[in-house]
């Protein structure tokens, strides 16, 4: 009784505290002894929904964010997590604030609603004491994501203006590789008129030994253009991707058999032993024209640097389906740094002035790329023994689906003789010949030492000095050196550019030998650029001549420069007398004259650069070139009495060489404005008389046309401040363009007074201008016709260096053309 009494009370305490419970957690939520607040807004349902409506949307938005930034943390792992979650929970203890007062409009919870605030404020406290630590760090990942958009930027900029560049660069290349073409185009055809002639007039038989003897040198050096001009134009098809191969089948072997036999004369010469080593017969699918030159090309390049005596080897097989092309030779082989940039264009193994061998620094280039067409290879390796071993390999068989071409006559597969004859007359230099001047009365004469290697010109230079000067000979600078010493020469004349010792150091060297440090030195160079001439200048030089030159200048420098040494000489005699120190006077006044010399060249601004475009020019197109024009001009004099249809031939000859010397020399001009080293000097000039200067010049040609050329000069004098020579050359642009684009008519030139200066104008009644392409014409090879139907001869620069010239001045040039009426092409100068 009493058990069941005690699990009663016990049971009724337990209910009772249960029954409290209950009525704790029903006041926590539901707030039973507090008031809701709906009754503070007096239940009315508008502020009810208000307030409602915000809550419930503000907390779920909470919840989102939290959520969302949850997400991110997981998935995207973001920087500074720990950061972020704790924003996003106290985020979402913000949420059910505004939850909480959703429900405390019905119910009065506000021990729950005050529970989620402590959380709230909790998390707002983590989060700000999370922030502090992690300032810093947040600073630097803004910065490092502004520095990454900085360089987004940059890198778009960058990448914008490299892919203008390559835009700038595909048309400079475009343009260089029509300029190429342009050029072998119109430096052909004069080549080919003077070729002609001169074979026709060698065949006759009639002429003079000494006729004979200088036509010969003009065939000689004018094949010598040739080749460098087709090489240049293959150069240019390379370049532009017009280089096609013909696929035809050929016996490989006969093909170099063919190339080796026109070295065969070379190598008896020079006594080589010349093996070649080919099987009966290896049949091959190639372009035989290509194949052809790169045997040339590798057979011309060895037998140029093999000496006397040497050894050539030529050897041909297959192998897996490859023919095997193998040239060596005994000269001093090709150090290993520079075997793979030997076959680059314009490369050459020398140093610039004391080179060896001539030559373009294409012949090898050229080789790779037409092995590089036919899918091949080509290399160069030291041959066992010494010397150079070059190794060509070949595809016997054309690629899949191309079609080979007809089969054609036998010769049609024979070696181009004119191009083996190119090589071959690069290689053999003309007969040696004794070419010391002497007379009986030579004692009083001014002895002169000539230091050239090419002969032709050293017989030329020799031969235009002898009537004044005793003139001795070397090949080269060290020969030179070893005579200036022991004949102690009034006067020095040096090509630049030789082997073994260039005249540059043939100049150090005379200036350090007791005895010959005042003798004067007359440098010969093809190279016209201001830099070199400083340099010679100041290096101790006492003048230059630019080839090519005429042969009166030649004299006429030497004589002053023999002169001034005689003088020196007499002084020095009249001075000891006196125990004055005519040594260090001497020398003073020498160097005061290379200072005063220096001073004056260094006015013109030097170009630190060169172009290998303007060494090609100026060396290996000039030389060649100015033994033609020297050469023609001894023949004019020897020859008086040849009948009509020869002296036509000889005229047609000089009328040909004057074209090519015209266009070399404006592309040196051109090259002169890009790289801004044409220096102006301006003077007070009459432009009447620059104006009478160039109508005479061109008055001859102009009368040839039956064109009239009209020049209407100003009452008075046409005075300005300017650079004659410019003017001159604007000028003769102008009315050479005119007098040469104008069939009937005639060419008028005019000067006319303008407020702030002059205008020029040169009218003519050619066939005009369209308007579509006036705005083009003054651009760099320009032409009105395409260079496949060009009737007019030219490279394009003519009026480019007009405008430029122009500008240089400070003046500007205009056209105004009508098609089928004529042009005029209008200058304005400043006074």
């Amino acid at each position: 009784m009493n058990d069941q009494l005690g699990h009663a009370v016990r049971g009724a305490v337990s209910l009772e505290r249960f029954s409290q419970l209950t009525e704790g957690l029903r006041d926590f939520f539901y707030g039973a002894w507090n008031m809701p607040h709906g009754h503070c807004y007096l239940w009315k349902q508008d502020l009810v929904a208000m307030h409602v409506l915000s809550d419930t949307l503000i907390g779920a938005a909470y919840f989102f964010i939290s959520l969302t930034l949850y997400a991110l943390v997981r998935r995207a792992r973001l920087p500074f997590g720990g950061m972020i979650l704790s924003f996003g929970v106290f985020i979402g203890a913000c949420g059910l604030t505004h939850l909480m007062e959703v429900w405390n409009v019905w119910y009065s919870a506000y021990y729950l609603g005050g529970g989620i605030k402590v959380v709230t404020a909790v998390a707002s406290v983590a989060t700000g004491m999370y922030l502090v630590p992690l300032r810093g760090r947040v600073v630097e990942v803004t910065e490092a994501a502004r520095l990454s958009e900085e360089r987004r930027v940059q890198l778009e900029k960058s990448s914008r203006e490299l892919e203008t560049l390559y835009a700038k660069l595909k048309a400079s290349e475009a343009q260089r590789t029509g300029f190429f073409a342009n050029v072998s185009h119109e430096l052909r055809t004069p080549l080919t008129l003077i070729l002609g002639p001169v074979d026709r007039l060698l065949q006759q038989g009639t002429l003079p030994d000494a006729a004979h003897r200088d036509l010969e040198v003009v065939r000689r050096n004018a094949r010598v253009l040739l080749r460098h001009v087709n090489a240049l134009l293959d150069v240019a098809k390379l370049d532009a991707g017009q280089m096609r191969l013909s696929y035809e089948e050929v016996d490989l072997a006969r093909l170099v058999r063919l190339g080796a036999e026109n070295f065969e004369g070379l190598v008896a010469e020079r006594q080589l032993d010349f093996a070649l080593e080919l099987p009966a017969m290896l049949p091959a699918q190639v372009d035989p024209e290509k194949v052809e030159r790169v045997v040339l090309n590798l057979l011309s390049n060895a037998a140029k640097f093999t000496p006397e005596g040497g050894h050539i080897r030529v050897a041909v097989s297959a192998e897996s389906g490859q023919g095997r092309l193998v040239v060596e030779d005994s000269g001093p082989g090709v150090p290993v740094e520079q075997r793979e940039s030997i076959f680059e264009r314009f490369r050459q193994g020398d140093a610039a002035t004391t080179r060896d061998t001539g030559g373009t620094g294409l012949g090898l280039a050229i080789a790779r790329d037409f092995v590089a067409l036919h899918e091949g290879r080509i290399w160069v390796e030291e041959r066992p023994g010494g010397g150079a071993r070059f190794v060509v390999e070949l595809p016997l068989l054309a690629p899949t689906g191309v079609k080979l071409a007809a089969r054609a006559d036998a010769p049609a597969h024979e070696v181009d003789v004119e191009a083996a004859q190119a090589e071959l007359d690069v290689l053999r230099p003309p007969a040696r010949e004794v070419v010391v001047a002497t007379r009986a009365d030579d004692s009083s004469r001014p002895r002169v030492l000539v230091v050239e290697d090419t002969q032709e010109m050293r017989r030329y230079v020799v031969d235009t000095l002898a009537k004044d000067f005793q003139v001795a000979t070397a090949e080269d600078g060290l020969e030179g050196l070893a005579k200036a010493e022991r004949m102690m020469p009034d006067v020095i004349v040096s090509d630049l550019m030789m082997p073994r010792m260039g005249g540059d150091q043939l100049v150090r060297a005379v200036r350090t030998r007791p005895g010959l440090e005042s003798t004067p030195i007359l440098l010969l160079t093809a190279r016209a650029d201001d830099a070199l001439r400083v340099d010679l200048l100041r290096g101790g030089a006492q003048d230059y001549v630019v080839k090519p030159f005429v042969s009166e200048e030649l004299v006429a420098r030497v004589t002053n420069l023999a002169v001034m040494k005689r003088t020196r000489e007499v002084l020095q005699g009249l001075l000891a007398a006196r125990s004055v120190d005519l040594e260090a006077m001497a020398r003073e006044l020498g160097m005061r004259k290379r200072q005063l010399e220096v001073a004056l060249e260094t006015t013109e601004r030097a170009s630190a650069s060169r172009s290998t475009l303007l060494q090609l020019v100026s060396h290996e197109l000039r030389t060649p070139l100015s033994v033609l024009q020297l050469t023609q001009h001894a023949l004019q004099r020897e020859l008086g009495g040849l009948p009509p249809r020869a002296l036509d031939m000889f005229d047609r000859m000089h009328r040909s060489t004057l074209r090519l010397r015209d266009m070399v020399e404006m592309v040196l001009q051109y090259n002169q404005l890009e790289e801004g080293r044409l220096v102006v000097r301006r003077e007070t000039v009459d432009l009447g008389e620059v104006v009478d200067e160039v109508v005479e010049e061109a008055r001859l040609e102009a009368r040839r046309k039956g064109l009239a050329l009209e020049w209407d000069r100003p009452r008075g004098q046409a005075v300005a401040r300017t650079d004659p020579r410019i003017v001159q050359m604007v000028l003769l642009n102008l009315v050479s363009n005119a007098v040469k684009y104008t069939e009937q008519g005639g060419v008028s030139v005019a000067v006319e007074a303008r407020p702030q200066g002059w205008r020029l104008r040169v009218r003519d009644t050619g066939p005009g201008i369209p308007r579509s392409e006036q705005a083009h014409i003054f651009e760099p090879f320009s032409h009105l016709e395409p260079l496949e139907h060009k009737s007019k001869p030219g490279v394009g620069l003519g009026l480019t260096l007009v405008r430029e010239m122009v500008s240089v001045l400070g003046g500007v040039v205009s056209v105004a053309s009508e098609p089928g009426v004529g042009s005029e092409f209008t200058v304005e100068l400043p006074s």
